[in-house]
């Protein structure tokens, strides 16, 4: 089969930090790179497109669109491509392949597969920096959670579920699973901790405000993994960075935003809801003053608005505390699954 073509689809949103090294290695393996991209203009994501020719670009400037549809959007303008074989690869935009699928069999065994294979990696959570990943699961590296779909042109994505923000974009209903061991996907949010603090504080405030499913004991523990006392860590694989830096991408460097839209979304939140609304959130360890007048500066929120720090109470400080303590603990954790299901807010 000769017209076989490889689509990357992903969705952006103010990425700059990450985005040069995730289209320069996407370039390598891609013909075409399709981005549903929300930048604000916080950072310089548009500017950095326009150097890499096989990105297609969708830029929406106005309200957001929630996360489910613009995955669907991707997958099927990935589908308007004619071609006599379509293989597409979904990943977040701080993600990137192992450099050694450039040699890998196993990308050979993608390569040859046929239409309704669903490809399998393991996802590396790289810690604190590119020297060692964590330790996260009961796999080598860690859990089968991206895809590689050798497209049948008919199976569709899963509709939204409960929560929008982590949606699958390849189709469940595959007719053949591979698990791939040597080729993995590498998660770069831990490389640059000021901004996934920030990302995560958001998803806290989103779950509460929003979702609003869960109890604040299991928003605390779902987004407060990455302060666990338990933390296993190894050192990185070469071969999985190798390939990339012969050929001058960078792997290493990190820039760092002193605002990101993740703050101005918490912000947005407190505006609607009051702050004190997010008390037993783990929302607190940033000046939200500053964000809030830098935001102003940068109009990107209303010039009416006041943050005001709500006072800690007895049951805040009581709940905190708990937290802290009982994070790796556990008979603790077992006895809080019995006392606060997880669908109960409370």
């Amino acid at each position: 089969m000769s017209n076989v073509k490889i689509i990357v689809i992903t969705l952006v949103k103010d990425e700059a930090w990450m985005l040069d090294r995730f289209l320069a290695t996407c370039s390598v393996f891609a013909d075409h790179i399709i981005v549903s991209d929300e930048s604000t203009g916080l950072d310089s994501s548009l500017e950095i497109y326009k150097k890499y020719p096989k990105v297609t670009l969708h830029h929406n400037s106005g309200a957001p669109v929630r996360g489910d549809i613009r995955r669907k959007f991707v997958f099927d303008e990935a589908r308007k491509i004619s071609c006599d074989k379509r293989i597409i690869i979904a990943i977040d935009s701080d993600e990137i392949l192992s450099a050694n699928l450039l040699h890998s069999p196993e990308w050979q065994t993608v390569l040859a597969a046929e239409p309704g294979t669903l490809f399998h990696l393991q996802w590396v959570s790289l810690w604190k920096n590119c020297n060692y990943y964590r330790v996260e699961a009961k796999y080598q590296f860690g859990g089968y959670n991206r895809q590689i779909w050798i497209d049948d042109g008919v199976s569709e994505i899963p509709a939204i579920g409960y929560q929008e923000m982590h949606m699958a974009y390849n189709p469940l209903h595959a007719r053949t699973h591979v698990y791939l061991n040597e080729i993995v996907c590498l998660h770069y949010q831990y490389c640059n901790w000021e901004r996934m603090e920030s990302k995560h504080r958001y998803y806290r405030a989103h779950e509460k405000a929003d979702i609003g499913k869960l109890s604040d004991i299991a928003i605390y523990r779902i987004y407060g993994h990455a302060h666990s006392r338990k933390i296993e860590v190894k050192p990185s694989l070469s071969c999985w960075f190798d390939g990339w830096i012969s050929r001058g991408i960078d792997m290493t460097s990190t820039a760092r935003d002193e605002l990101t839209h993740f703050d101005i979304s918490v912000l947005r939140l407190f505006e609607s809801h009051g702050a004190g609304f997010f008390l037993n959130q783990d929302l607190w360890k940033v000046d939200w003053e500053y964000l809030t007048n830098r935001a102003k500066e940068l109009g990107l929120l209303s010039a009416d608005f006041k943050y005001t720090r709500p006072p800690k109470t007895i049951r805040s400080r009581l709940f905190h505390a708990y937290m802290k303590t009982a994070f790796d603990v556990k008979i603790l954790k077992s006895v809080e699954k019995r006392l606060f299901p997880k669908g109960r807010v409370y």
